[in-house]
């Protein structure tokens, strides 16, 4: 919300969009972004699926009934889920990620 207020303020005392680029480092499409808008940028949080969102009523049916962890991840895999594995590799060297 800074720049954009220092956008704003710089072209009305005459600078270019060129210039008021340079001086605030950003790109002139951002600075006519700016320039355009009415009100300060918004930043919006996209939203993420979690893999288990499908299973939610599922697993609370489970610990309601006292399930342990590893036999709810066992229901869970007998309902299809896929639980996956992220495996770090050092640079230059990628191996396959398996499924569990």
């Amino acid at each position: 919300m800074y720049k954009w207020q220092q956008v704003k303020a710089l072209r009305v005392k005459g600078e270019s969009i060129k210039g008021i680029a340079r001086q605030l480092n950003l790109s002139k499409n951002t600075v006519r972004k700016y320039l355009r808008s009415s009100g300060p940028p918004e930043f919006k949080r996209r939203g993420y699926g979690k893999m288990l969102d499908d299973y939610e009523g599922v697993i609370g049916e489970m610990l309601g009934m006292d399930y342990i962890g590893t036999r709810i991840y066992n229901e869970l895999v007998e309902k299809g889920y896929k639980a996956t594995t992220r495996v770090e590799t050092a640079p230059g060297r990628q191996n396959i990620v398996c499924s569990l």
